[in-house]
C-alpha cells in the first residue's frame, strides 16, 4: 500500500474559516449566492477539495458546459488563506443545487452572483424505515384489532425482494459488498505512513490499512445521503455520468444507478485507455489509493489555478507513455515525491505525472497520476474515464 499522504500539504499553512455564515439551506428554498464554475461535479461530503480562487468567495459550485438546467454543490469553506492575487482554500460539499437564474455580472467574469434552488432529496422508505426502528418498542403494545381492519382495508403487499429494491440500507449494503468482494475494493483503504526498517527491508514495513468509513461502518449506520454522495464522487465515470447522477434528487434513485454502474466494472474487464488515441495504458486492476482519505486520487491545483482531478495507478504499461526527463520537487503534490511530466507515446497528449520518491522512507517507490480529462476506459462501448 501506498503512504498516508498528509492531505493539501503543498497549500502551506491555512486559516481556520469561522462559520458565522449560513451554510446548510433548507430545501426548497431559494438562495442568492456567490457561485463559480468548477470541473470537478462532486466533491466528498467530508473530505476537502483544494481550490485557488482569484478573488470572491466560494459558496456555490457549478459544473461548466452544461446544457439546459444547471446544476452544482453547495461549499462550505473549511479553511482559507489570503493572498495577494485571490484566496487560497479548502472546502466541503453540502447540499446539491439547481441554478434558476444569473445575475447581471462583467463580461467573462469567473465567479457570478445566481439564485439558486437547493434540491428536495426525500425518499419515503429512509422515513418508513427511520419510523419503524424508532417505534420498534411500541410495536409491542399496537392495538391488534386496528392492525386486522387495517390488513382488511390494503390486503395486497409486495413480496421483501420488491421493498428491497428500493430500500436504502439495503442498497447501501449492497454497494459497500460490492466494493468489498472485487479488485476495486483496494481503492478505498486509507494506508497508514509505511516506514522501512534499519536494514531497507520493504517487506517488512508496515502494510496496515483501514477502510474509509463508508465501508468500515455498517449500512444502519450510515447517512445514506451521504453515502450516495461519497460513491459519486470517486466512481471513475465520464463527465455525462457525473451529470447524470448530479440531476438526481432521489437518494433512492441515485443509489440504484451507482449499483448499475458499479455493475458495468464489477470484473477486471475495463482498460484505462488515453481519450485522445484510445491507446490502452493500464488495467483498473492497477488504480489504487495514495491519499489519507482512501480514495483513487483526488483534485489538486497548481500555482497558476489550474484544478486537475487525478487518478492514481501503480503501474501503467511503459511503451505506451513517455515520461520527461526534467524532474522536480517544486510544488508536488505529495510530500516526499518528485514529479515528472507524463505524455501519450502515441498522440503525444498530456496524461499526468509520474511521482518517484526522493524520501527512502515513502512507499511506493513511484506511481503515476493521469488526469482524468485525459483518460477514458473500455469494455465494449462503456467509458469510465473522464
Amino acid at each position: 500500500m501506498a503512504s498516508g499522504v498528509e492531505a493539501h500539504a503543498y497549500l502551506d499553512s491555512l486559516e481556520a474559516a469561522d462559520h458565522h455564515q449560513l451554510f446548510y439551506y433548507p430545501a426548497a428554498k431559494y438562495w442568492l449566492l456567490h457561485c463559480l464554475t468548477y470541473p470537478r461535479l462532486f466533491f466528498s461530503p467530508d473530505g476537502t477539495q483544494e481550490l485557488l480562487l482569484i478573488g470572491g468567495d466560494l459558496l456555490a459550485v457549478l459544473s461548466p458546459h452544461q446544457t439546459g438546467p444547471q446544476y452544482g454543490v453547495t461549499v462550505q469553506i473549511k479553511r482559507f488563506s489570503v493572498e495577494d492575487q485571490g484566496v487560497r482554500l479548502t472546502g466541503a460539499a453540502k447540499h446539491h443545487f439547481r441554478l434558476r437564474k444569473r445575475l447581471p455580472v462583467e463580461a467573462n467574469a469567473e465567479l457570478l452572483w445566481g439564485e439558486v434552488e437547493i434540491l428536495v432529496s426525500f425518499d419515503e422508505l429512509c422515513w418508513q424505515r427511520r419510523a419503524k426502528l424508532e417505534g420498534q418498542s411500541r410495536e409491542k403494545h399496537a392495538n391488534t384489532t386496528l392492525q386486522r381492519v387495517r390488513g382488511r382495508q390494503f390486503p395486497a403487499y409486495c413480496e421483501h425482494a420488491i421493498y428491497a429494491l428500493y430500500d436504502v440500507q439495503v442498497l447501501v449494503q449492497k454497494i459497500q459488498n460490492t466494493l468489498l468482494s472485487n479488485i476495486h475494493g483496494e481503492w478505498f483503504y486509507e494506508p497508514h505512513t509505511e516506514r522501512l526498517n534499519g536494514r531497507g527491508d520493504e517487506d517488512e514495513c508496515d502494510e496496515k490499512a483501514s477502510l474509509v468509513h463508508y465501508l468500515s461502518v455498517p449500512s444502519d449506520e450510515q447517512d445514506p445521503k451521504l453515502f450516495a454522495l461519497w460513491v459519486a464522487g470517486n466512481l471513475p465515470l465520464d463527465t455525462t455520468q457525473r451529470r447524470e447522477l448530479l440531476r438526481i434528487n432521489s437518494t433512492v434513485e441515485l443509489l440504484r444507478r451507482e449499483i448499475e454502474l458499479l455493475e458495468q466494472t464489477q470484473e477486471d474487464i475495463f482498460c484505462v485507455l488515453c481519450s485522445s488515441c484510445s491507446s490502452f495504458l493500464a488495467k483498473t486492476c492497477e488504480i489504487f489509493s495514495v491519499t489519507a482519505h482512501g480514495t483513487a486520487g483526488g483534485t489538486f491545483v497548481n500555482p497558476a489555478g489550474h484544478v486537475f482531478h487525478v487518478l492514481t495507478l501503480r503501474n501503467v504499461d511503459p511503451a505506451r507513455v513517455f515520461v520527461d526527463m526534467n524532474r522536480s520537487t517544486e510544488h508536488t503534490w505529495f510530500t516526499g515525491y518528485a514529479w515528472n511530466i507524463t505524455h501519450c507515446n502515441s498522440c503525444y497528449q498530456h496524461l499526468g505525472w509520474r511521482f518517484d520518491r526522493v524520501d527512502s522512507t515513502r512507499l511506493p517507490v513511484s506511481f503515476f497520476g493521469f488526469r482524468q480529462a485525459a483518460l477514458t476506459g473500455s469494455s465494449g462501448f462503456r467509458q469510465i474515464g473522464s
